[in-house]
């Protein structure tokens, strides 16, 4: 199935555009995707391996609010990589 994930701010690699398409297999939850994107970009892999540091929103919807890192993803869905960033 294919996915498209856009990359935002800090989470974007130096080496990949903001947006770029995945072939994942059937029935593939966001961990699986994590990983996927993880070795292929390395240097995002703490960020997106930190739910603290970043935010996923699956089709619009933030994927804490729906079962996490076990959230199933749909062909054709849209994954938005958003880092939370603090100052002060």
């Amino acid at each position: 199935m294919r996915v498209r994930i856009r990359f935002l701010g800090s989470l974007r690699p130096a080496n990949a555009p903001g947006e770029i398409e995945m072939v994942l297999p059937v029935n593939s939850k966001m961990i699986d995707l994590i990983e996927c994107i993880s070795n292929d970009y390395p240097e995002v892999a703490v960020t997106l391996r930190n739910p603290a540091r970043n935010l996923i929103m699956l089709d619009g919807i933030e994927v804490g609010n729906i079962e996490g890192s076990e959230t199933s993803i749909s062909n054709g869905s849209e994954v938005v990589l958003v880092p939370v960033t603090h100052g002060g």
